[in-house]
């Protein structure tokens, strides 16, 4: 009598076991193209990654006031970065919002008065302003180090074919401009006692 009711059940077992793995993807090889060079964390992401809130933009257009900003040393205080259209040109977007002492390297954007939505258009005198957006985080070399991610970013390098350009020296002249028209409509940053700065 058992029979006859464990075989419908396992039928539907077996059914729903084969439908969820093609549901969850497809091997790992198959995923492995030359335009992912490696995986990042979700946390990575988080940080760094693309928001809804960005908006498009143009960086050809950003002629409007900026700002001739000296960065001394490294990280200047610009959590987050937004390439423009056709990966080119790069704008400042998460801005760490204080000076926590004197001489503080992450409060040399807020202190020079760099705001969240202005395109960078040349480092070092050099125009970069529709330039690839790699190009520019490689002369730019704004990441904060991390020794847990050194040798995952060292292979993610050598896959990539190495650096678009080596990372220019300090102390830094960038010129930033806005983009006429342009609202910022991202987070502000605010205070967090344990991490920092969070949105």
């Amino acid at each position: 009598m058992a029979r006859p009711v464990l075989l419908p059940v396992l039928g539907v077992v077996a059914a729903v076991y084969t439908a969820s793995l093609a549901f969850v993807g497809t091997p790992q090889q198959q995923l492995r193209t030359s335009r992912v060079p490696c995986r990042v964390s979700a946390e990575y992401l988080e940080r760094c990654g693309p928001k809804d809130s960005d908006v498009p933009f143009d960086p050809a257009q950003a002629s409007g006031p900026g700002a001739a900003v000296e960065f001394k040393k490294r990280p200047f205080g610009i959590l987050r970065w937004q390439p423009g259209q056709g990966m080119k040109g790069a704008m400042a977007m998460e801005i760490i919002p204080k000076s926590r002492y004197p001489g503080d390297p992450q409060g040399q954007a807020f202190a020079s008065g760099v705001q969240s939505g202005w395109v960078v258009t040349s480092i070092n005198g050099q125009n970069v302003q529709n330039e690839d957006f790699g190009k520019i985080m490689d002369l730019l070399d704004d990441e904060v180090a991390d020794p847990r991610f050194s040798k995952s970013t060292a292979l993610a390098l050598e896959k990539q074919g190495g650096r678009l350009a080596e990372p220019a020296a300090a102390p830094l002249q960038v010129q930033f401009n806005s983009i006429p028209g342009y609202v910022y409509k991202g987070a502000q940053l605010k205070e967090d006692g344990q991490d920092g700065f969070a949105r």
